[in-house]
């Protein structure tokens, strides 16, 4: 592919007018040698003025560019994406917004190259955005879903996170860290768990006590298996499935899905989660008048 079609490739990523750029992702994705530091370099670009970058309007390049380096499961890219996702807020609503909570965790993993470095660091990170950092307790859940993490130490990492320093009081944080822990079955961490709601760490409305009892006399089996399918449906094979049923694109979702992701329901501590995380987004975006 020539320098002149690449360019036009990357110059229709960059502004929103309606339309969902198949032909344009198609043929990113038929030259990832080429295109792909050109992607990275997005990113990077990005990084160097983000403000900038959030104050244009229909700006959607960074957008079309962590999709395809997701897709191609670039680890030359996470550097960035780790380093998008710790701007500090609202930066990083700005300029994702609900592919934070929709697509980050699955950015994170897909793109770590089996490392959870840079998706603990993000964890750890009191000054980074709290559903960023969420997003990357989600990852970490995710890697133990695909077998990059073994649950045990995923399960020791998170339950060190409620010291309660960690956020402030009134985050929700420790409510999400909570629902990963369910989610990758808490059998070990009752204890913990039972004294974070004590100690008020845990708000209410994200998850409650009955989910984890639920999810203890589901079994482990099944508890991981529902993990695994909710990965298995925000992984798609097809890179179009990442992207073109948005709504701002004005188009059906599709419907042809891998086989592993049909008809897969959310447990009920992620569908809690999810629910919360954007009702909290709501209210934190009308008090910034967005």
């Amino acid at each position: 592919m020539t320098d002149s079609r690449v360019a036009e490739i990357l110059k229709a990523f960059e502004v929103y007018d309606g339309v969902y750029k198949r032909a344009e992702v198609d043929a990113a994705a038929e030259c990832r040698e080429e295109i792909t530091p050109h992607l990275i370099g997005i990113l990077e670009e990005v990084l160097t003025d983000p403000a900038s970058y959030a104050a244009k309007e229909g700006y959607q390049a960074h957008v079309y560019a962590l999709v395809l380096l997701t897709h191609f499961r670039e680890q030359r890219a996470h550097r960035a994406i780790v380093a998008l996702a710790s701007l500090p807020p609202p930066l990083p609503d700005e300029l994702l917004g609900d592919i934070i909570t929709e697509h980050l965790p699955v950015f994170l993993l897909r793109t770590s190259g089996g490392s959870m470095t840079g998706i603990k660091s993000l964890i750890m990170n009191p000054k980074a955005d709290e559903y960023c950092r969420t997003s990357a307790v989600r990852a970490l859940a995710y890697a133990v879903a695909d077998g990059i993490m073994r649950r045990e130490e995923a399960l020791a990492f998170l339950s060190s996170l409620f010291a309660g320093d960690e956020a402030d009081s009134d985050s929700g944080f420790w409510g999400c860290v909570a629902c990963s822990i369910c989610d990758l079955y808490p059998e070990e961490l009752m204890g913990v768990i039972e004294k974070a709601y004590q100690d008020e760490l845990i708000l209410s409305g994200i998850i409650g006590l009955d989910s984890f009892e639920r999810t203890l006399r589901d079994g482990k089996e099944a508890t991981l298996k529902r993990l695994r399918d909710d990965l298995a449906l925000r992984s798609p094979e097809n890179v179009h499935d990442y992207m073109s049923w948005w709504a701002c694109f004005q188009q059906q979702k599709p419907v042809s899905r891998e086989p592993a992701s049909r008809g897969v329901k959310a447990s009920r501590p992620q569908q809690d989660e999810r629910k919360a995380r954007r009702q909290r987004r709501k209210r934190e975006r009308k008090r910034r008048g967005r």
